[in-house]
């Protein structure tokens, strides 16, 4: 399993814990506003923190704010590991 996939995998369980989500009811181009993931603007500071205590990447809230779907966290987050 490449770094990415590994990376991938620990997002979706990460945004399926926080949003109390089943990972198969959303993929890359899922926004995160929308269903089924629902998510205000606290939830995704929320992310951020578990994203950033689980795989050492910080996300400023300006860059956060510019994340839209489940695929833009996965390229944000896989670019600076």
């Amino acid at each position: 399993m490449s770094n990415a996939t590994e990376i991938a995998n620990q997002l979706e369980e990460i945004i399926a814990d926080r949003l109390r989500v089943d990972r198969d009811a959303f993929d890359e181009t899922t926004e995160f506003e929308d269903e089924p993931l629902d998510a205000e603007s606290l939830d995704m500071v929320e992310l951020a923190e578990a994203i950033e205590a689980e795989v050492g990447v910080h996300i400023p809230d300006d860059d956060l704010a510019e994340i839209e779907t489940v695929g833009d966290l996965r390229t944000y987050v896989t670019a600076r590991v």
